[in-house]
């Protein structure tokens, strides 16, 4: 699904706002820091890039402001693991295709989004060899590191002011949409801190062996105050390293998988994926808590589906439009 859009008046009120941002400010919690330096990198009349420092890492985040009358509800966008960039080049400062199918859709729709690149900053091209394992993966974990950049980008979109001072976006309609490795981080980013044990302790696990904080492995960032709406969760994994406690495909995982949702998501889930098995056996240990969950299956779709020339692809996109809908206030 590609759409061209032809943006008139946005490069005035794009400059006019990144000129009035208000600093982020700095949380005391060493676990969940927000950036306070946000440097406007390139600028032209569809796009803007700023960095969002995250614990001392400078994070590019790929801004589409709508050219509607706002505000307007906003998603903040975690890429998979072959990162966000075209040719896997930052500094191309050009999102690869799927991207821009998402930018341009979500503008068609007066739906403001952050694309947010996590992996370059921290130098990683793409998710691959030793990155997919432990230790190593705990740089780029979608547990506890890439939610912080999605709760930064989120604290940023709710700053934005026009040039009369407006705010830009809705603050209390910004959902969060992740592929892949960024499903995973989507889902993680909306863990319900109050539902979690006061001794649970988290480590992950894998081929027998058990990492804690002596090994990279960290508790997840601090629930915002405001936290998103919504998330939605495109053909990813969910057992993170075992992150949430026992995997859910086993034996007393309703007791012992401690992961719960403070908001509600919506899974696409295709058949023809490695990763399906264990995301099914989650969501039904999730239905079973009554978290507010809904399930889209594919049957006969791949891995990385969005972006294939399939039904499927514009048939997800439809229903993560209408979905979103129905968890904003008033959009």
């Amino acid at each position: 699904m590609k759409n061209e859009i032809k943006m008139v008046k946005l490069l005035r009120s794009i400059v006019l706002s990144m000129l009035m941002l208000i600093a982020i400010g700095c949380s005391d919690d060493q676990n969940n820091e927000l950036g306070s330096d946000n440097e406007v990198v390139s600028l032209d009349a569809q796009n803007s890039i700023v960095r969002l420092t995250v614990d001392d890492v400078e994070i590019p985040v790929y801004l589409s402001i709508p050219d509607c009358e706002g505000p307007v509800p906003a998603v903040v966008v975690l890429h998979g693991s072959n990162g966000m960039w075209r040719d896997n080049d930052p500094n191309s400062q050009e999102m690869s295709g799927q991207f821009v199918e998402w930018r341009d859709l979500l503008l068609n729709n007066c739906i403001a989004a952050a694309f947010v690149d996590s992996y370059s900053p921290r130098g990683v091209t793409t998710r691959t060899g030793d990155l997919r394992t432990l230790p190593k993966n705990t740089i780029i974990s979608a547990q506890f590191v890439r939610p912080k950049d999605a709760n930064t980008a989120l604290e940023h979109l709710r700053l934005l002011k026009d040039s009369n001072g407006k705010k830009m976006i809705q603050e209390g309609n910004i959902s969060v949409l992740g592929f892949s490795d960024g499903a995973s981080a989507a889902v993680s980013t909306l863990i319900d801190l109050s539902k979690v044990p006061s001794d649970f302790e988290w480590t992950q696990s894998a081929n027998g062996i058990v990492y804690d904080e002596s090994d990279g492995v960290l508790p997840p960032p601090n629930q915002p105050n405001l936290g998103f709406a919504s998330g939605v969760f495109y053909y990813g994994g969910h057992i993170g390293y075992n992150y949430w406690g026992r995997q859910p495909c086993g034996l007393e995982s309703l007791e012992d998988n401690i992961y719960m949702p403070y908001a509600p998501v919506l899974y696409h889930v295709p058949s023809e994926d490695s990763l399906s098995e264990n995301t099914l056996c989650m969501l039904n240990v999730l239905n079973r808590k009554g978290a507010p969950i809904t399930l889209e299956y594919y049957p006969g779709a791949p891995h990385g589906f969005d972006f294939d020339d399939i039904p499927e692809s514009d048939i997800a996109r439809e229903r993560t439009l209408e979905w979103l809908r129905t968890t904003w206030t008033n959009p």
